[in-house]
């Protein structure tokens, strides 16, 4: 990465992805298809552990996008040149919306399969029979979906609208636009917040006939934030080399995006732990089965690894500037966060259906490949449409030094 003085003013270049992020997009949606056909397959072999692995996808893949929608209004509200340099890819991410509304819609299709209140009579437990009684005027069908459906109305309203204001400042220069983005963002922070803590109430946690947490939502959108900073960092060092970015991609920006990795971390680990103080030592019957479900038989193994990957390895990784500075060094850790992520889904997931033990099945491969081919060919897709960088924002005209503080 070249080394660029102070006052050393660069035009921004109009940089676009090129033919080898065209053949992963093809062969992206290439494999995506070939999975939906397994999913498919799936479906008429067993429905109902299809969409147990549906959802573990539909939710892993989801997290970019939901994450992406909120790494962009927290950058709109608190500035940063992290988030100018790295908005396109933050912008496709959110873009993949429409998709991920698809995805939803399939999976009307199987809530009888995945949740016990649109069934409460057939439950066979008493007491959990009971509790979703006491929750039949919101967790019902009709109110489920308007719930979702607002959600997504939200989402595809503040990201589409940030999304058209960029557009209108790379072809106008209107410097109004960064005080507008920012004042339109700053509410959107605390609504997209919000709107998908409970989204995730409505899609996981209603899943588990008793349990319960206001720590649930929250500790899932930060994974999708960490992850999403994790595909960034990943995307933007591999379409960065070279210095096609004339220097704009150096180790300032790498480190300001591992701190924000870092950070996430952090905020994953607190509430997740959160979590684990209050319920483990209440030992409540229907708050604790949810973890004695999942450090029991093979997931236990899962649960370590949980620790391990999503907290101690990353904390570890990240604590050292020299590495949050070095972009093969940083794109590794990234890497391992991505990777970790899964995981970590598959845990939180899949032992409300499968509470006998751990269990892997082979629509778990099939649906998580087959929506996530899908998922990348429209991201690089939504990508390539557009310049790398924003063409007009003042704050990406110069590029900083490597040194600075």
């Amino acid at each position: 990465m070249s080394n660029h003085g102070h006052g050393e003013s660069l035009p921004i270049p109009d940089i676009r992805l090129g033919p080898k992020a065209a053949s992963v997009e093809r062969i992206s949606g290439v494999i995506g298809g070939l999975g939906i056909l397994l999913c498919v397959a799936g479906f008429f072999a067993n429905r109902a552990e299809f969409f147990q692995s549906y959802l573990f996808a539909f939710l892993y893949w989801g997290g970019f996008t939901l994450g992406g929608l909120g790494v962009l209004v927290l950058n709109h509200t608190v500035g940063g040149r992290w988030g100018v340099t790295s908005r396109r890819y933050v912008e496709a991410q959110m873009k993949t919306l429409p998709f991920i509304f698809l995805l939803f819609l399939i999976l009307l299709i199987g809530l009888k399969d995945l949740y016990p209140w649109t069934h409460i009579s057939t439950v066979a437990d008493p007491v959990s029979r009971d509790i979703l009684y006491k929750k039949v005027h919101y967790l019902n069908v009709p109110f489920f979906i308007t719930r979702t459906i607002v959600y997504f109305a939200i989402w595809l309203f503040w990201g589409l609208r940030i999304y058209r204001m960029s557009d209108q400042q790379d072809r106008t220069g209107d410097p109004t636009l960064r005080e507008r983005m920012r004042r339109f963002s700053a509410p959107g922070c605390l609504i997209v917040t919000f709107t998908v803590t409970f989204a995730y109430i409505d899609w996981i946690l209603s899943a588990d006939a008793q349990f319960f947490s206001t720590i649930y939502g929250a500790m899932l959108l930060f994974g999708d934030v960490l992850q999403t900073f994790a595909l960034t960092i990943l995307a933007l060092v591999l379409t960065s080399r070279g210095d096609r970015f004339g220097g704009r991609i150096n180790p300032v920006i790498l480190h300001d995006l591992g701190n924000m990795m870092f950070a996430f971390t952090i905020f994953w680990t607190y509430l997740s732990v959160s979590q684990l103080i209050i319920v483990w030592p209440a030992n409540i019957p229907q708050e604790i089965q949810w973890y004695l479900v999942r450090v029991r038989g093979g997931w236990t193994i899962a649960a370590w690894l949980v620790a391990t990957a999503m907290f101690l390895v990353p904390f570890l990784g990240l604590l050292s500037q020299a590495r949050k500075r070095d972009p093969k060094r940083l794109m590794r850790v990234a890497i391992w966060i991505l990777a970790a992520r899964v995981v970590e889904m598959f845990w939180i997931v899949e032992p409300t259906f499968r509470t006998k033990g751990f269990a892997i099945y082979w629509t778990d491969f099939a649906a998580f490949i087959g929506i996530g081919g899908v998922w990348v060919f429209l991201f690089l897709g939504h990508l390539r449409r557009r310049p790398l960088l924003p063409l007009r924002d003042p704050r990406v005209m110069d590029p900083l030094p490597e040194m600075a503080a």
